[in-house]
């Protein structure tokens, strides 16, 4: 064996060899006391090699023989090994020049360059460069282990390969002679950019099943699962409003944090549709962190409707301004939610995979914290889409924030462990209204709100509470003070739900409350289950008192009833917003009681249960809203759990006592034993006073592999990459109506992973309104490490099947020393 650095002399090798072997004796009869080692980083072990540090490497040569003709050219016979760095060189002869730093490999040629391999009978190449040429060769990739053959690669520099007249696929070869991949194509030429870890190939054809599919002249793809440029795969479906959709998306990755897609849209009943979306991101210090997307449709001409110039558009943005503003940081707040009519709910409602809501806000907000105080501003206006084929289902439209400012200030433990809060708030409430507000005394009292004249509301705030904590308990009572002042634009309508009151420009309210929330919290071990547990006993009192104030001639301008659940029965209003401040005087009961994992602390199970004692009428209440009376309240009672990894349940019960009737009952649980095994299940039902079913809902989904009918076994293809290849997966979810026995809404598909390409059938049923669903059927098909064709189907299993698994996960780019030789 020789080793030889071309760039020294190799005189310099040798005097080294020789005075190491001859000072042995020296070294061992003097003994040094060396410094202690220290780890220092070495470049060698960088993923990529810069060309200053390729440069100052040595190259180790191995072979048989080593024949000098000159001191410029050395030829290297019989099992030669060349290694630089990342590279590495075998064959059974080389051929090389050292000035000109070039090799002439010939015979079982194999190239070894950070993890990509190629191999063939002859190359030439400048070591240093990495330039040169490979006739006849086959490659095999690391990053998507992507391998074909070519007639010849032109190696222009470590990162950049043209493959003349060379096949491409990721179906891993098989044994028996007449093996063949599923997929591959073939062009007339690959050029391979791993700087931007893409492949441009021309001329090209896929064929799958050996039945050409897809050509395409000239098309980039991806080597790893990195943003590139180009055309994405088309989207191709039907469904029961537009017919025949074809989507041909194109992707422009402007920089590292900015992008559009492209991607106009052709439906047979409809026309074509062109989409737009603009994303962006900022966290790289020193400018302020922000983040936003923007998205923008156009139809000249729908058919559907006959209508002309339908546009959609929205923008969100959030971010900071500056983050060190007179102490403290400025943010900005966007969103932009705008559409060309009413009818765009009812025929986009899938077009950009979140659907369109009939109440569309547009805000915009600057805020102001140093953790102490926070101010905000804030104009917000809303579209209202209404159902012109339906009156019944007609919305009141919310009224328009022009402006609302805000202002909060807070104080921690301060005298003696008092918490202080006060909060400011000034809104100008805005509508145009349409009703004739003359009418509303023969309508529902509901629709008085149309009459409701625009407004300025000023309220504040101010908290006073004092928590005592201690290891076993808490008690907090608090004392707050509510006012608000309201200015009518031309005073109160002259209608009868104002009585008295028309024609006041302007009124006041100020709602004193006294709170009181004690709890306390007991543990003790014990054995459930064969295992140890730490149990929990928590009960909790929550006296709440506020006085009577006449509220309910007052205009509803943002407030409305709370749910009945665990969070609300624990707080002092009855409703959400400031146009309503509930009179009460309650007395909360509740206990919670948990069972804790004393090794991990993880919560295993947990059980509560609250009810309300309501000792006066509640009297301030929305318009047709009865009045609440004195009495105990519901039971909330509630569990949920998770003793072992497979199984989780969770429940939640609304009893009412005084008519032994459930008021609302929802069942939920999931099983998933192991990685693409999932079961949810939920039922929900919802009863009147009378005991009268209301609503019964069951909503199952699941994601299961079908070859556990038959017994077979997973396979191991690594995290993130299926359970084996030739499984079949069922993925489903279906919400039924139990009480009219019909399917609401149904997401039903099967995949199937073959390996190197994969296949997606899903029939979609979404509801839109009532008596209005759009059906799709959807099928993809994936070519891993390549490309997808075909409808989302991905995107609606994703969407709709909770806890759902893609078959392919992104994965981090393996090293290229996972494949060092």
């Amino acid at each position: 064996m020789l080793l030889l650095d071309f760039h020294r002399q190799t005189r310099a090798l040798s005097w080294l060899i020789v005075g190491a072997l001859g000072g042995s004796a020296g070294v061992q009869a003097q003994i040094v006391k060396a410094p202690p080692l220290v780890l220092k980083p070495s470049s060698l072990l960088e993923e990529r090699l810069s060309p200053q540090t390729r440069k100052q490497l040595p190259t180790y040569l191995q072979s048989n023989t080593l024949n000098e003709r000159t001191h410029q050219q050395t030829v290297l016979d019989g099992q030669v090994i060349v290694r630089r760095g990342e590279l590495l060189l075998k064959a059974d002869q080389v051929d090389y020049d050292q000035v000109d730093d070039f090799a002439k490999a010939r015979g079982n040629v194999y190239i070894n360059l950070s993890g990509n391999v190629y191999e063939g009978p002859a190359l030439d190449l400048h070591l240093d460069a990495f330039e040169g040429f490979f006739t006849q060769p086959s490659y095999r990739f690391l990053k998507n282990k992507a391998y074909g053959r070519a007639d010849r690669i032109d190696f222009v520099d470590p990162a950049h390969t043209v493959m003349h007249n060379a096949s491409f696929t990721t179906c891993q070869r098989k044994p028996g002679p007449d093996w063949v991949p599923d997929w591959f194509f073939k062009g007339d030429k690959i050029s391979i950019d791993n700087d931007r870890n893409v492949g441009l190939v021309q001329g090209a054809t896929v064929r799958f099943k050996g039945v050409p599919i897809l050509p395409f002249p000239d098309v980039e793809f991806p080597l790893n699962d990195e943003r590139k440029s180009g055309l994405l795969p088309p989207n191709i479906g039907i469904d029961n409003i537009g017919g025949l959709e074809y989507t041909q998306p194109y992707y422009w990755n402007l920089a590292p944090n900015r992008d559009v897609t492209f991607y106009p849209t052709y439906w047979s009943k409809r026309g074509i549709n062109l989409g737009t979306e603009f994303r962006y991101i900022e966290n790289a210090a020193p400018r302020p962190p922000f983040q936003g997307v923007m998205r923008f449709d156009y139809m000249e001409k729908d058919l559907l409707r006959n209508d002309s110039r339908r546009w959609g558009a929205n923008f969100a943005h959030t971010g900071l301004i500056d983050p060190y503003l007179a102490g403290g940081g400025l943010g900005l707040n966007l969103s932009v939610n705008r559409v060309s009519d009413d009818d765009y709910w009812k025929d986009f409602s899938i077009t950009n995979g979140i659907g369109v809501q009939r109440l569309l806000s547009s805000d915009a907000g600057l805020t102001w914290t140093n953790g102490t105080l926070t101010t905000g501003m804030r104009a917000q206006k809303w579209q209202t889409l209404q159902d012109l084929a339906n009156p019944l289902n007609r919305i009141t439209p919310p009224f328009d924030r022009l402006p609302q400012i805000t202002a909060s200030l807070q104080k921690f433990n301060i005298a003696n462990g008092f918490d202080f809060r006060l909060d400011g708030d000034f809104t100008r409430f805005s509508s145009v209204r349409t009703d004739d507000c003359a009418n509303v005394a023969i309508h529902s009292l509901s629709t008085y709100s149309n009459c409701a004249p625009n407004a300025d509301r000023a309220v504040s705030i101010v908290q006073l509470s004092r928590p005592f904590v201690s290891p076993y308990g808490y008690l907090t009572p608090k004392l707050q003070l509510l006012g608000r002042s309201y200015q009518f634009d031309g005073g109160l309508p002259s209608t009868s739900f104002y009585g008295a009151h028309q024609g006041k420009t302007s009124a006041s309210v100020s709602v004193p409350t006294f709170s009181l929330d004690a709890g306390m919290a007991f543990e003790r071990n014990n054995r459930l289950f064969s295992r140890d547990w730490i149990q929990t006993l928590e009960p909790r009192i929550f006296y709440v008192h506020t006085p009577y104030r006449n509220q309910n001639y007052l205009p509803n301008y943002d407030s409305g009833s709370n749910a009945f659940n665990f969070a609300s029965i624990f707080t002092e209003n009855a409703f959400g917003g400031y146009d309503r401040i509930s009179d009460s005087k309650l007395l909360t009961v509740g206990a919670t009681s948990r069972f804790i994992d004393p090794e991990t602390g993880a919560e295993g199970a947990r059980f509560g249960i609250a009810q309300r004692l309501r000792m006066q009428e509640q009297q301030v209440t929305l318009p047709d809203d009865p009045t609440a009376k004195a009495g105990i309240s519901d039971v909330l009672a509630g569990a949920s759990l998770n003793l072992s990894r497979a199984w989780a349940l969770d429940s939640t019960v609304q009893y009412n006592p005084k008519t032994n009737n459930f008021m609302r009952r929802v069942v939920g649980g999931r099983y998933s034993p192991s990685s693409y095994r999932v079961i949810n299940a939920a039922w929900r039902t919802g009863n009147d006073e009378s005991a009268n079913p209301v609503s019964q809902q069951l909503d199952v989904g699941w994601q299961w592999p079908l070859h556990d009918l038959w017994g077979g076994a997973d396979g191991d293809d690594g995290q993130g990459r299926g359970l084996g290849e030739g499984r079949w997966y069922s993925v489903a979810r279906v919400n039924y109506d139990m009480l009219n026995k019909k399917a609401i809404e149904s997401v039903v598909g099967f995949e199937y992973d073959a390996g190197c390409w994969l296949s997606r059938t899903v029939i979609e049923r979404l509801q839109i309104a009532d008596g209005l669903a759009r059906q799709r059927i959807l099928f993809q098909l994936e070519f891993v490490g390549l490309s997808r064709i075909g409808t989302n189907a991905l995107g609606s299993m994703r969407n709709n099947v909770p806890r759902y698994q893609p078959l392919r996960q992104p994965t981090m780019n393996p090293s290229r020393f996972g494949n060092y030789d």
